[in-house]
């Protein structure tokens, strides 16, 4: 189970979920069964960053536009393999690049990734077409970039 569906199934029941630096608050706490806490600390460090990223976000309310990008970022990453923790991130972190005007792009959004691989890597400047996540997550000025 993912962060998100964790916080909406914690909701559900009644309870509260914070973060207060590096701990979740949940209250009340006495509503906690074993399971719950279970599910907790293996989903803690993702459920610290999806708290983070909602408080950042909070000032401004998610357009309907934002959360149907969001939405297809998610399911398009679910697709191709990525965790469930992953794809929330890394769809929420180019959501929030979009709300923000941030002009760099991601391999994940380009017509030339494929998980694993960039089909445009010498124009991207790169030695090979293989690619790791970690460098098809980050955000950057890519000049093979395409639509």
């Amino acid at each position: 189970m993912g962060a998100r569906e964790l916080l909406a199934d914690l909701t559900g029941e009644g309870l509260s979920v914070t973060a207060a630096g590096d701990r979740l608050v949940i209250r009340p706490a006495s509503k906690l069964t074993d399971d719950m806490r279970a599910a907790l600390r293996e989903a803690k460090p993702a459920l610290l960053v999806l708290l983070a990223a909602q408080s950042d976000l909070s000032a401004v309310a998610w357009t309907d536009a934002d959360i149907a990008h969001f939405t297809d970022r998610r399911a398009r990453l679910l697709r191709w393999g990525y965790a469930t923790v992953d794809a929330d991130a890394l769809a929420e972190r180019l959501t929030r690049r979009d709300r923000s005007g941030d002009d760099r792009v991601n391999c994940t959004e380009c017509a030339s990734y494929r998980p694993g691989r960039c089909g445009n890597h010498g124009a991207a400047l790169l030695h090979s077409h293989e690619l790791g996540r970690d460098l098809a997550g980050l955000l950057q000025r890519c000049p093979g970039f395409q639509f």
